[in-house]
């Protein structure tokens, strides 16, 4: 760890005296005066010289450091059917994080969260609230592989990723999550009841404010029946988010 300290304080350096230079210039050319800068070269830094993970930590790691440690992960046996990770994307910091449940076959081949015929159906429930997977929402699982058949995750697969998810949910820092589904709800909320008695209100995990709904693959199998109930959900998200929506 000396090492990679003393090598990334050398680089740190060389990237200093190379910007300053190229400030100088300009301001030679231009004819004005350089004061010298402070230059925040963090990313530049994890990108030349990505900081050595250690598997066994995840607290303080950023976000491109926790994606690379999902993606060599091996903690439990979904990792060994899997085709890709499926760590998440979207904006950071959110509005709105909605977490599931697992990846499902689409997701497991492409590596992308919600992207089957249940994602496209939650970009339409986005939508609706004004809302789209490319601005202010962020989406993740609360598994990072997929479950075999498209199970429901076991117990000590879901608590071998909830470390990786609780770092995520740090750093993506939303100002509310979406659960849904059952296992998210459950899950996050350390509870056994059922989603019928946990959506209708708002919930907080570790401070941030929560609501439940059912999981949109869950909807397109019933959608006579669940379809309002899923909407009031969504009022509730927007009125809390300060979005308003046409009568």
């Amino acid at each position: 760890m000396a090492d990679d300290t003393r090598r990334r304080e050398q680089l740190r350096q060389s990237v200093t005296t190379y910007l300053d230079l190229i400030e100088e210039a300009k301001a030679l050319i231009g004819g004005t005066v350089y004061t010298q800068q402070t230059w925040d070269l963090s990313t530049i830094l994890d990108v030349l010289d990505p900081p050595s993970i250690d598997f066994n930590s995840i607290d303080g790691v950023s976000l491109r450091v926790l994606e690379s440690m999902v993606s060599g992960c091996t903690s439990c046996r979904l990792s060994e059917g899997r085709t890709m990770t499926v760590f998440g994307e979207g904006s950071v910091p959110a509005r709105l994080m909605v977490i599931g449940e697992g990846p499902g076959a689409e997701e497991d081949k492409s590596g992308r969260p919600f992207v089957g015929k249940a994602g496209e159906y939650l970009d339409t429930w986005l939508k609706a609230i004004h809302l789209e997977r490319t601005a202010g929402v962020y989406l993740a699982n609360i598994v990072k592989c997929r479950p075999p058949q498209n199970r429901d995750p076991q117990v000590d697969e879901r608590e071998a990723c909830l470390p990786y998810l609780r770092r995520q949910i740090q750093l993506v820092n939303p100002r509310m999550i979406l659960l849904v589904g059952r296992t998210a709800a459950q899950t996050l909320l350390k509870t056994d009841e059922g989603l019928a008695s946990l959506r209708g209100r708002y919930h907080r995990w570790e401070g941030i404010p929560t609501v439940v709904t059912y999981h949109p693959a869950a909807v397109l199998r019933n959608t006579e029946t669940l379809r309002r109930p899923v909407w009031e959900d969504l009022k509730r998200v927007a009125a809390f988010l300060g979005i308003e929506l046409g009568r």
